[in-house]
Protein backbone atom coordinates (compact mmCIF):
# COMPACT_ATOMS: atom_id res chain seq x y z
CA UNK A 1 0.00 0.00 0.00
CA UNK A 2 2.59 2.22 1.49
CA UNK A 3 4.82 1.49 -2.20
CA UNK A 4 1.41 2.27 -4.27
CA UNK A 5 1.02 5.62 -2.48
CA UNK A 6 4.73 6.60 -3.18
CA UNK A 7 4.38 5.74 -6.66
CA UNK A 8 1.15 7.90 -7.02
CA UNK A 9 2.73 10.72 -5.30
CA UNK A 10 5.89 10.55 -7.90
CA UNK A 11 3.47 10.50 -10.88
CA UNK A 12 1.63 13.37 -9.61
CA UNK A 13 4.81 15.60 -9.53
CA UNK A 14 5.77 14.62 -12.86
CA UNK A 15 2.95 15.93 -14.02
CA UNK A 16 2.84 19.11 -12.09
CA UNK A 17 6.26 19.25 -13.41
CA UNK A 18 5.40 18.73 -16.90
CA UNK A 19 2.24 21.06 -16.67
CA UNK A 20 4.82 23.99 -15.87
CA UNK A 21 6.97 23.35 -18.84
CA UNK A 22 4.27 23.64 -21.18
CA UNK A 23 3.56 27.14 -20.17
CA UNK A 24 7.18 28.25 -19.99
CA UNK A 25 8.25 30.85 -22.28
CA UNK A 26 10.11 29.75 -25.58
CA UNK A 27 13.86 30.69 -25.94
CA UNK A 28 14.59 33.78 -28.15
CA UNK A 29 17.68 34.46 -30.13
CA UNK A 30 17.97 37.80 -31.77
CA UNK A 31 20.48 38.35 -34.36
CA UNK A 32 21.10 41.67 -35.89
CA UNK A 33 22.93 41.98 -39.11
CA UNK A 34 24.35 45.10 -40.08
CA UNK A 35 24.70 44.66 -43.92
CA UNK A 36 28.26 45.15 -45.56
CA UNK A 37 28.89 48.45 -46.78
CA UNK A 38 31.76 49.61 -49.09
CA UNK A 39 30.15 52.96 -49.50
CA UNK A 40 29.03 53.45 -45.69
CA UNK A 41 31.59 51.75 -43.82
CA UNK A 42 35.37 52.20 -42.81
CA UNK A 43 36.19 48.73 -44.32
CA UNK A 44 38.51 46.96 -46.52
CA UNK A 45 36.70 46.79 -50.00
CA UNK A 46 34.95 43.88 -50.81
CA UNK A 47 33.60 42.95 -54.75
CA UNK A 48 30.62 45.53 -55.42
CA UNK A 49 28.42 42.73 -56.29
CA UNK A 50 28.52 41.66 -52.30
CA UNK A 51 29.00 44.60 -50.68
CA UNK A 52 26.19 47.15 -51.20
CA UNK A 53 24.75 47.68 -48.06
CA UNK A 54 21.08 48.69 -49.80
CA UNK A 55 20.89 45.30 -51.28
CA UNK A 56 20.40 42.38 -48.82
CA UNK A 57 19.32 39.83 -51.51
CA UNK A 58 23.40 39.79 -52.61
CA UNK A 59 25.06 41.22 -49.91
CA UNK A 60 28.13 38.88 -47.91
CA UNK A 61 26.63 39.19 -44.53
CA UNK A 62 23.26 38.35 -45.45
CA UNK A 63 22.24 36.82 -49.08
CA UNK A 64 25.78 35.75 -50.12
CA UNK A 65 26.49 31.65 -50.33
CA UNK A 66 27.49 32.32 -45.95
CA UNK A 67 25.35 35.19 -45.56
CA UNK A 68 22.79 34.58 -42.13
CA UNK A 69 20.25 34.50 -44.61
CA UNK A 70 21.17 31.86 -47.13
CA UNK A 71 23.13 29.64 -44.94
CA UNK A 72 20.46 29.02 -42.35
CA UNK A 73 18.09 28.44 -44.95
CA UNK A 74 19.52 25.38 -46.03
CA UNK A 75 20.07 24.29 -42.25
CA UNK A 76 16.90 21.63 -41.67
CA UNK A 77 16.81 22.18 -38.19
CA UNK A 78 15.30 25.84 -38.52
CA UNK A 79 11.25 26.72 -40.48
CA UNK A 80 11.23 29.99 -41.72
CA UNK A 81 7.81 31.23 -39.95
CA UNK A 82 7.65 34.77 -40.83
CA UNK A 83 9.66 37.08 -43.24
CA UNK A 84 8.56 41.20 -42.68
CA UNK A 85 9.85 44.06 -44.21
CA UNK A 86 9.64 46.86 -41.29
CA UNK A 87 8.50 50.29 -41.82
CA UNK A 88 11.41 52.09 -40.18
CA UNK A 89 13.71 52.19 -43.24
CA UNK A 90 16.67 50.78 -41.34
CA UNK A 91 15.85 47.35 -41.36
CA UNK A 92 15.42 45.98 -44.72
CA UNK A 93 14.23 42.35 -44.05
CA UNK A 94 13.45 40.67 -41.11
CA UNK A 95 12.77 36.58 -40.61
CA UNK A 96 11.63 34.81 -37.70
CA UNK A 97 12.34 31.14 -37.60
CA UNK A 98 11.23 28.45 -35.71
CA UNK A 99 13.34 25.28 -34.53
CA UNK A 100 12.16 21.97 -35.53
CA UNK A 101 12.37 20.29 -32.34
CA UNK A 102 13.09 22.70 -29.39
CA UNK A 103 10.56 25.52 -28.02
CA UNK A 104 13.49 27.93 -29.43
CA UNK A 105 12.33 31.15 -31.88
CA UNK A 106 15.24 33.01 -33.85
CA UNK A 107 14.36 36.41 -35.18
CA UNK A 108 17.08 38.03 -37.63
CA UNK A 109 17.23 41.15 -38.72
CA UNK A 110 18.95 42.94 -41.98
CA UNK A 111 20.01 46.47 -41.12
CA UNK A 112 20.37 48.96 -44.51
CA UNK A 113 24.40 48.63 -44.05
CA UNK A 114 24.50 52.83 -44.22
CA UNK A 115 22.72 52.88 -40.56
CA UNK A 116 25.24 50.59 -38.75
CA UNK A 117 25.56 52.73 -35.91
CA UNK A 118 21.40 51.77 -35.52
CA UNK A 119 22.48 48.36 -35.52
CA UNK A 120 25.31 48.49 -32.82
CA UNK A 121 22.84 50.85 -30.69
CA UNK A 122 20.00 48.47 -30.59
CA UNK A 123 22.31 45.19 -30.03
CA UNK A 124 23.53 47.30 -26.98
CA UNK A 125 19.89 48.40 -25.62
CA UNK A 126 18.46 44.91 -26.67
CA UNK A 127 21.71 43.61 -24.05
CA UNK A 128 21.03 46.11 -21.58
CA UNK A 129 17.26 44.93 -21.35
CA UNK A 130 15.83 47.77 -23.11
CA UNK A 131 13.66 47.86 -26.15
CA UNK A 132 11.36 45.01 -26.23
CA UNK A 133 9.64 43.77 -29.57
CA UNK A 134 7.15 41.48 -30.12
CA UNK A 135 6.42 39.11 -32.67
CA UNK A 136 2.67 37.06 -33.17
CA UNK A 137 3.48 33.68 -34.27
CA UNK A 138 0.73 30.99 -34.55
CA UNK A 139 -1.67 33.01 -32.22
CA UNK A 140 1.38 32.93 -29.79
CA UNK A 141 3.39 36.23 -28.54
CA UNK A 142 7.26 36.16 -29.05
CA UNK A 143 9.06 38.57 -27.48
CA UNK A 144 12.61 39.49 -28.49
CA UNK A 145 15.13 42.19 -28.42
CA UNK A 146 15.63 43.53 -24.74
CA UNK A 147 13.67 39.91 -23.75
CA UNK A 148 15.58 37.90 -25.94
CA UNK A 149 17.88 34.94 -24.00
CA UNK A 150 20.91 35.52 -26.40
CA UNK A 151 21.58 38.64 -28.46
CA UNK A 152 24.14 38.44 -31.72
CA UNK A 153 25.64 41.49 -33.26
CA UNK A 154 27.09 40.19 -36.83
CA UNK A 155 29.10 42.78 -39.17
CA UNK A 156 31.82 45.32 -39.28
CA UNK A 157 33.35 46.32 -35.89
CA UNK A 158 32.07 50.33 -36.54
CA UNK A 159 33.01 50.97 -32.87
CA UNK A 160 36.93 50.74 -34.36
CA UNK A 161 35.87 54.01 -35.70
CA UNK A 162 34.01 55.45 -32.76
CA UNK A 163 33.27 54.95 -29.05
CA UNK A 164 29.94 53.57 -28.11
CA UNK A 165 29.30 56.08 -25.38
CA UNK A 166 32.27 56.80 -22.74
CA UNK A 167 29.44 55.87 -19.97
CA UNK A 168 26.11 53.58 -19.86
CA UNK A 169 23.23 55.49 -17.97
CA UNK A 170 23.31 54.92 -14.70
CA UNK A 171 19.88 53.08 -15.30
CA UNK A 172 21.53 50.40 -17.45
CA UNK A 173 24.60 50.03 -15.55
CA UNK A 174 24.18 45.97 -13.56
CA UNK A 175 25.16 46.96 -10.40
CA UNK A 176 22.33 49.56 -9.87
CA UNK A 177 19.31 47.09 -10.85
CA UNK A 178 17.24 45.46 -8.19
CA UNK A 179 18.19 41.94 -7.04
CA UNK A 180 15.90 40.35 -9.49
CA UNK A 181 17.05 42.82 -12.71
CA UNK A 182 20.21 41.80 -12.20
CA UNK A 183 19.91 37.34 -12.10
CA UNK A 184 17.95 37.84 -14.91
CA UNK A 185 21.02 39.92 -16.30
CA UNK A 186 23.37 37.55 -15.84
CA UNK A 187 21.08 34.62 -17.22
CA UNK A 188 20.91 36.15 -20.87
CA UNK A 189 23.94 36.10 -23.28
CA UNK A 190 26.01 38.16 -26.26
CA UNK A 191 27.93 37.62 -28.82
CA UNK A 192 29.42 39.63 -31.42
CA UNK A 193 30.58 38.97 -34.76
CA UNK A 194 33.11 40.96 -35.84
CA UNK A 195 36.61 41.67 -36.27
CA UNK A 196 38.33 42.29 -32.35
CA UNK A 197 34.90 42.19 -30.53
CA UNK A 198 36.43 41.57 -27.23
CA UNK A 199 38.64 44.98 -27.47
CA UNK A 200 35.88 46.89 -28.44
CA UNK A 201 32.55 45.57 -26.77
CA UNK A 202 33.83 44.36 -23.50
CA UNK A 203 33.03 48.05 -21.46
CA UNK A 204 29.68 48.42 -22.99
CA UNK A 205 28.56 44.89 -22.70
CA UNK A 206 30.26 43.78 -19.56
CA UNK A 207 28.93 46.99 -17.80
CA UNK A 208 25.31 45.67 -18.54
CA UNK A 209 25.91 42.15 -16.96
CA UNK A 210 24.71 40.28 -19.46
CA UNK A 211 27.05 37.20 -20.09
CA UNK A 212 29.58 36.64 -22.83
CA UNK A 213 28.71 33.67 -25.59
CA UNK A 214 31.64 34.48 -27.92
CA UNK A 215 33.79 37.11 -29.00
CA UNK A 216 36.75 37.78 -31.53
CA UNK A 217 40.40 38.29 -30.58
CA UNK A 218 41.43 39.34 -33.84
CA UNK A 219 40.26 40.48 -38.00
CA UNK A 220 37.82 37.98 -38.84
CA UNK A 221 34.99 37.13 -41.40
CA UNK A 222 31.64 37.31 -39.68
CA UNK A 223 30.08 35.02 -41.54
CA UNK A 224 27.29 32.22 -40.54
CA UNK A 225 28.40 28.91 -40.34
CA UNK A 226 30.49 30.39 -37.17
CA UNK A 227 26.82 31.85 -35.68
CA UNK A 228 25.20 28.78 -36.50
CA UNK A 229 28.10 26.34 -34.85
CA UNK A 230 27.52 28.43 -31.47
CA UNK A 231 23.51 28.67 -31.60
CA UNK A 232 23.30 24.98 -32.52
CA UNK A 233 25.96 24.08 -29.25
CA UNK A 234 24.66 26.55 -27.04
CA UNK A 235 21.63 25.09 -27.23
CA UNK A 236 22.39 21.52 -26.36
CA UNK A 237 23.25 22.82 -22.86
CA UNK A 238 27.45 22.73 -24.15
CA UNK A 239 29.69 24.29 -22.20
CA UNK A 240 31.62 27.66 -23.05
CA UNK A 241 34.87 25.73 -23.44
CA UNK A 242 33.25 23.33 -26.38
CA UNK A 243 30.68 26.18 -27.64
CA UNK A 244 34.65 28.09 -28.15
CA UNK A 245 35.53 24.88 -29.94
CA UNK A 246 32.96 24.17 -32.37
CA UNK A 247 32.57 27.86 -33.58
CA UNK A 248 36.68 27.32 -33.87
CA UNK A 249 36.06 24.07 -35.98
CA UNK A 250 33.50 25.70 -38.16
CA UNK A 251 35.32 28.87 -38.90
CA UNK A 252 38.23 26.88 -39.74
CA UNK A 253 37.14 24.41 -41.87
CA UNK A 254 35.13 26.93 -43.92
CA UNK A 255 38.16 28.95 -43.82
CA UNK A 256 40.30 26.09 -44.66
CA UNK A 257 42.80 26.51 -41.85
CA UNK A 258 44.56 23.18 -40.69
CA UNK A 259 43.38 23.28 -36.90
CA UNK A 260 40.84 24.97 -34.69
CA UNK A 261 40.69 28.47 -34.82
CA UNK A 262 40.98 28.68 -31.23
CA UNK A 263 43.13 31.82 -30.97
CA UNK A 264 40.33 33.71 -32.91
CA UNK A 265 37.56 33.37 -30.55
CA UNK A 266 36.94 34.04 -26.90
CA UNK A 267 33.83 33.30 -23.90
CA UNK A 268 35.09 36.09 -21.62
CA UNK A 269 35.45 40.10 -22.09
CA UNK A 270 38.55 41.68 -21.24
CA UNK A 271 40.06 42.79 -18.20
Amino acid sequence: MKKTSKCLFLMQIMCLVLSFSCFADPKVIHVVVALCDNKYQQIAPVPKAIGNGQDPKNNLYWGAAYGFKTYFGKQKEWQVVQINKPDDGKILEEIVYKHRNKDVYLIAQAYDGKYIDDTIDDFIEYSAGKKQSSFTIDNKQITAGGKADLVVYIGHNALMEWSWRKFLPDSWRWETLPNDAQEQQKSRYAAVFACKSQKYFSKPLSGLGISPLILTMHLMAPEAYSVHAMIDAWLKGESKANIRLKVATAYSKYQKLNKPALNMFTTEYSQ
